[in-house]
């Protein structure tokens, strides 16, 4: 994973490779090397949670020295999961909402605020969680998975969601019936089964992602949310639609069916958090 980002160096052919035959400023502005743990927007923050830094977009390094990144209190602070979101209770997904900053007054060609924007996580519905967040923040947070961004009348927006650590202890049973599948889910062995699930057109999920859904639901808040409430799609989670049919949760994703059948609670933060990981990033 690249965490030390070289500024690109000066070519005297120019970018076209013939020659500088035009006005440049380049040589007035500080081209600085970054750091690839500092990102400043979705796309460098991508890059970072996936290994692909490249310079660009990230900030720039003000570590002890140029390249000295084992001594760096930046890198430290990643390697012992510290700085990070204060995960909210009880809620395996977050909607990230991107606040541009304002214009500095008096700015002109090198305003501070250009490009930058501050970060406000919401709850999945977008009932504001007050907890603090930067795009910093967002890359040092252990066990999270980068959903896909998107814009809509508010601006422009991500999923974030949660791995939840007592997945590990999650049992799903599997039965193939024929033409189609069933996955019945448990917080752990000898608890009460939590859902059945039934695939037709193939499955379109791993056991993983089954233990990740019965153990949000096992950890749910203590009041259920009707799953009636959730939207016939999810924004930022191409491919995947909901519906009820016959008293029953309906999952689609391309051409697999999952019906749900709960058994003891229909948590729908837990079935929005099921479609976010599938289509993560």
């Amino acid at each position: 994973m690249p965490l030390f980002l070289t500024a690109p160096s000066y070519g005297s052919r120019g970018p076209d490779g013939q020659g500088w035959n035009r006005l440049s400023l380049n040589a007035h502005f500080d081209v600085p090397n970054q750091c690839g743990l500092l990102p400043t927007n979705y796309a460098t923050l991508f890059e970072s949670m996936t290994g692909r830094q490249r310079w660009g977009g990230f900030e720039r390094c003000g570590g002890p020295g140029p390249g000295r990144c084992g001594s760096c209190p930046i890198q430290r602070a990643h390697l012992r999961d510290q700085g990070g979101i204060e995960w909210p209770a009880n809620t395996p997904l977050l909607l990230v909402r991107i606040r541009p900053l304002p214009r500095t007054p008096g700015s002109l060609f090198a305003d501070p605020a250009a490009g930058r924007s501050t970060l406000d996580p919401r709850t999945w519905r977008g009932a504001a969680t007050g907890v603090a967040a930067d795009w910093q923040m967002v890359r040092n947070t252990p066990g999270v998975r980068l959903g896909r961004s998107f814009r809509d009348g508010e601006g422009e927006a991500f999923w974030l969601v949660r791995d939840n650590p007592a997945a590990v202890a999650a049992l799903v049973r599997s039965r193939r019936m024929g033409s189609h599948t069933r996955h019945a889910l448990y917080a752990q062995i000898g608890r009460p089964r939590l859902a059945l699930l039934t695939c037709h057109g193939g499955c379109a999920h791993g056991d993983d992602d089954l233990r990740h859904l019965a153990a949000d639901l096992a950890t749910a808040g203590t009041e259920p949310e009707n799953t009636r409430s959730l939207p016939l799609r999810l924004p930022g989670a191409p491919g995947t639609e909901f519906a009820h049919e016959g008293g029953r949760t309906v999952f689609r994703r391309h051409d697999s069916t999952l019906r749900i059948s709960w058994d003891d609670r229909a948590a729908a933060s837990a079935l929005a958090a099921y479609a976010v990981r599938l289509t993560s990033c």
